[in-house]
């Protein structure tokens, strides 16, 4: 049973570009602020965690999940589109990430600290900007390509390695912000507000299209 190298590769460098661990950077800031290097560590542990685990299910039974449900990969396209572009807004203003008050679970354990930021945060961090349209779509798609078992351990560790690095990165973020300062952090994470809702109209475009190819063929002209 042959290996399907092209295909492992491809799907490197596809998820490597949708992930892009240094866009996360400013948000991971924001979202593990006035935690020490364990609190950091665990929390950007959790998060990936449940991102490899939302991504690996839909790479290994993406297809399956979606006929099951009776969604096609156009429709998901358009709704996570929909859901980017309100994530993207929110970038904008600043207010992506919203942290609620921690001053009563101050002397509570680490462990219960962690937990209640990850209830916080995972929405938007973990979805949709990491296991997000882009990366759920991408699983999918390569995953209806594994033509056996080699293959498929190849996509496994290829998908682990992707979070891997950015999990470094998350754990690595504290030390950028200080030499870079926290004003170009905060320019970074307005600028990648604009790039996410660009990113969110094209899968909007790219459903539609698919769904009614008459609205790409036939375009209505300007008046």
């Amino acid at each position: 049973m042959e290996t399907n190298l092209t295909l492992v590769l491809n799907f490197t460098i596809a998820m490597l570009a949708i992930v892009n661990p240094v866009e996360k950077i400013p948000l991971w800031v924001e979202a593990s602020k006035d935690g020490g290097i364990n609190f950091r560590w665990r929390l950007a542990g959790l998060i990936i965690v449940s991102c490899a685990v939302i991504l690996l299910l839909f790479l290994l039974f993406g297809h399956h999940i979606l006929r099951l449900l009776q969604i096609d990969l156009a429709s998901f396209k358009i709704g996570g589109g929909l859901i980017l572009i309100y994530f993207g807004f929110s970038m904008l203003k600043g207010k992506a990430v919203e942290i609620g008050d921690e001053n009563r679970v101050e002397a509570q354990d680490l462990r219960r600290r962690v937990m209640r930021r990850y209830q916080q945060v995972f929405i938007p961090i973990g979805v949709p900007v990491i296991a997000g349209p882009g990366a759920i779509t991408t699983a999918i798609i390569y995953g209806s390509q594994i033509n056996g078992l080699p293959t498929a351990l190849l996509l496994f560790i290829a998908l682990l390695a992707v979070l891997a690095a950015l999990f470094l990165t998350l754990v690595a973020a504290s030390s950028i912000q200080r030499v870079t300062g926290e004003m170009p952090l905060k320019m970074l994470s307005r600028l990648f507000g604009i790039i996410l809702i660009a990113i969110a109209v094209q899968f909007a475009v790219e459903g539609l299209g698919t769904l009614f190819p008459v609205l790409l063929t036939n375009p209505v002209p300007l008046q």
